[in-house]
């Protein structure tokens, strides 16, 4: 008796002998992902090839090959939505015109249909199809979230071999409840197949990946980004780009996003529009703080809760400069202007703080009164020990010192008499200077 999963078998076996001709010829679907918008007419192209030697794969032409949606946000539809079938042209190249009915996160299929000269595997294909609204967050893979070059690719690495960079699969899952992502890499499109397999091993989130045409664009890896980004920049908000290359922060930052460049040493020759991290966790912690300053400057620039606002745009400290840079060039007028104020108070308070000294007590009361009477909390905020709230600011004329004492070492108490305006009474303030563990800085402290 023939047990039921050897039926089962029997069953796939014959079909997939009936699929097509005992003549067919060795291919290979690739199939692209893409970006769309609900209501557009989308493009979903697949590619079929004859696998040659030494890596040369012609292209076949006049192949039928059937698209089907097999998944929408990550679930399973009960049975593949056919869409429609397309003839690949001279370049096998097969182009299906959908319109995405709703947003969404498409997982598709291109097959050759049963009786083809050629047998492949299905191309996966990823067609994302976010809301108007969601910012789009561009990965740049290579070095950031891979190591692996097209050499190992060509070489034959098995993919189990090749590691993902610490943390950034945790790191962009959250991002991706937020974001629209998007990778990029230096990939040739040749390694298509291999590298979404690698991607789906890796448990990365579902986006778009975007290789590199060799042959149709620049071999320079500045213009592949830069025209691959405008591209990109003509259909949808793009908000912040990451990459490990400064030719990557270059032209996101050309294209008016936040450049986040991610690598183990800092690039001395990068200006403070780039934000420089050494892991995925920091790269998350500047991607929330970058969303928080934008809902920040909107507010001030609209006049809502304005001094409020100004007030925590003031203490995003250096990396506020390349937070806001981007929004210098909106088109809103409003909005630019106080992008560009801020940029420049920005870069004030960190001129500023540059001239504080904290090398002893005396040197660190100074600073503290020069502070005050620059009048920006987070410049104050640089000479408080962590975990010690400066207070509010102290407005006065004349800072008048009446008694130092030390009551122990690495320890200073200073009792002031700051004078405000006529008319007004004197105030005493008593401030206790620390120093540090590693000896060298010192600070006021509880």
């Amino acid at each position: 008796m023939i047990r039921p999963q050897l039926t089962v078998c029997l069953i796939l076996a014959i079909g997939l002998c009936s699929a097509a001709p005992a003549s067919a010829k060795d291919g290979k679907l690739t199939g692209f992902d893409t970006l769309g918008r609900k209501g557009r007419k989308v493009k979903v192209k697949a590619k079929l090839e004859t696998i040659g030697f030494m890596g040369i794969d012609p292209d076949v032409k006049g192949a039928a090959l059937d698209f089907f949606i097999l998944a929408k946000d990550g679930v399973e539809l009960k049975r593949p939505d056919f869409l429609g079938t397309e003839k690949t042209n001279d370049d096998g190249v097969a182009t299906l015109v959908w319109t995405a009915p709703e947003s969404g996160q498409f997982s598709m299929v291109a097959r050759l249909r049963k009786g083809a000269d050629h047998a492949a595997a299905p191309a996966q294909i990823h067609v994302a199809v976010p809301p108007e609204d969601r910012p789009i967050l561009i990965v740049q893979l290579d070095g950031t979230v891979t190591t692996a070059t097209n050499l190992k690719f060509f070489r034959g690495t098995k993919n189990e071999e090749i590691k993902a960079v610490d943390g950034c699969k945790q790191a962009l899952e959250l991002l991706a409840t937020r974001h629209q992502l998007v990778y990029l890499t230096d990939l040739e499109l040749a390694f298509t197949n291999k590298f979404k397999d690698w991607v789906r091993l890796r448990g990365l989130p579902h986006a778009p990946i975007l290789f590199w045409e060799l042959f149709e664009r620049s071999l320079s890896h500045e213009t592949y980004m830069t025209k691959m980004i405008e591209k990109l920049q003509r259909g949808y908000p793009l908000r912040i780009g990451v990459g490990g290359d400064t030719s990557d922060t270059a032209a996101f930052l050309k294209s008016g996003m936040v450049p986040i460049r991610l690598g183990e040493e800092p690039d001395e020759e990068l200006g403070d529009e780039v934000i420089q991290v050494k892991d995925w966790g920091q790269v998350l912690g500047h991607t929330l703080k970058a969303q928080e300053a934008d809902v920040l400057l909107r507010r001030y620039s609209a006049g809502k809760e304005a001094s409020e606002a100004l007030r925590d745009l003031s203490q995003l400290g250096a990396p506020g400069v390349a937070y806001l840079t981007r929004l210098r060039r909106d088109r809103d007028l409003n909005l630019a202007s106080a992008a560009t104020l801020i940029v420049g108070r920005l870069r004030g308070i960190a001129a500023f703080s540059r001239t504080l000294d904290r090398s002893n007590a005396d040197r660190s009361l100074n600073s503290l009164i020069a502070a005050w009477r620059y009048g920006q909390p987070a410049v104050v905020a640089q000479l408080y020990e962590d975990g010690v709230k400066p207070g509010p600011l102290q407005i006065f004329l004349k800072a008048e010192l009446i008694s130092r004492t030390e009551p122990e070492p690495g320890k200073v108490a200073f009792k002031l008499r700051l004078h405000g305006v006529k008319g007004k009474k004197a105030r005493e303030l008593e401030l206790i200077f620390v120093e540090s563990e590693e000896g060298g800085v010192w600070l006021v402290g509880s």
